[in-house]
């Protein structure tokens, strides 16, 4: 099931696989598909593990049919109605969820494409995700992670998926640059200019966009993790720099975390038009270093 997955997604791999065998569930993953052609197929790999890590290889053979026939009624997924999803459509998950269990002790739904939810609709989920019933995971999916509302974002565990599987760096070496690049950052603002040759391009090839690209992600992913940690939630991607995410929250307001990704996002897509990615750079430590 979700082995299959073990090489082509490696950061996603480790932190699914991670959760179930450490018995730390989230109560909703925010899944950033970024493209990945066959991000459902891992995300239901995922599902499977979840309901069925603790079963029989008979059990699980027999539960694992039905979930992939649709026939498994502690799984709900949940697509838009035409062109977006409909406030009805999370009105009627909530009462499907406020039943028992039929089988099993957890309950999980999916919504696909879920930043085609309008306002409305996502502030109906809201309380779903703030105040979840005991066993009832939420899973939300997006190509277009940027317009899913913060308010649901910052409820979430993020996971993101990696839509090149021939990564020429290990995501443990660039979480560490990434790292330390944001430590810097937020600790010398704009001075970071100096150290950017010593901290990044040694480090990175300038001709290498799509690393680039990835590292944008992280730094990214790093910022909602901070977010999360000023409004009390530890339960975060990056555990390993817990300190010095939580020393970060300490130094932001949540409204400076949104500004700063939002410029980190602008400068990961101005990157994909050839754009001088030293310029990117230093328009992004004097953007957000300092403090926008």
């Amino acid at each position: 099931m979700l082995d299959e997955f073990k090489d082509k997604q490696p950061l996603a791999y480790d932190i699914m696989k991670n959760e179930i065998l450490n018995n730390h569930l989230s109560h909703a993953y925010l899944i950033d598909e970024n493209n990945y052609e066959n991000s459902f197929d891992m995300i239901m790999a995922f599902v499977k593990e979840i309901v069925c890590s603790n079963l029989s290889d008979d059990v699980k053979k027999n539960i694992c049919r039905r979930i992939d026939d649709g026939n498994y009624p502690e799984i709900m997924v949940i697509s838009p109605d035409g062109m977006l999803i409909k406030k009805k459509q999370i009105l009627d998950l909530q009462h499907e969820f406020a039943m028992s269990a039929f089988e099993g002790n957890r309950r999980i739904y999916i919504i696909r494409d879920a930043d085609k939810m309008k306002t409305e609709t996502a502030n109906s989920m809201l309380k779903f995700l703030e105040e979840p019933e005991n066993g009832i995971i939420a899973i939300l999916m997006t190509n277009n992670f940027n317009s899913v509302l913060s308010t649901i974002i910052s409820r979430c565990q993020i996971i993101r998926l990696n839509n090149d599987i021939n990564a020429t760096i290990k995501f443990d070496d660039l979480d560490e640059i990434v790292i330390n690049f944001i430590k810097k950052l937020e600790e010398d603002g704009i001075n970071t200019i100096i150290f950017e040759q010593d901290i990044l391009f040694n480090k990175l090839s300038i001709k290498d966009r799509d690393t680039f690209i990835k590292f944008f992600d992280k730094m990214i992913d790093m910022y909602y993790d901070i977010m999360k940690i000023s409004s009390g939630n530890l339960n975060i991607n990056f555990n390993l720099y817990l300190d010095i995410l939580t020393d970060i929250s300490n130094k932001n307001n949540e409204l400076d975390i949104l500004k700063k990704i939002s410029y980190i996002s602008y400068v990961k897509d101005a990157i994909k038009y050839n754009v001088n990615i030293n310029l990117l750079i230093d328009s992004l430590i004097i953007n957000v270093g300092g403090n926008l």
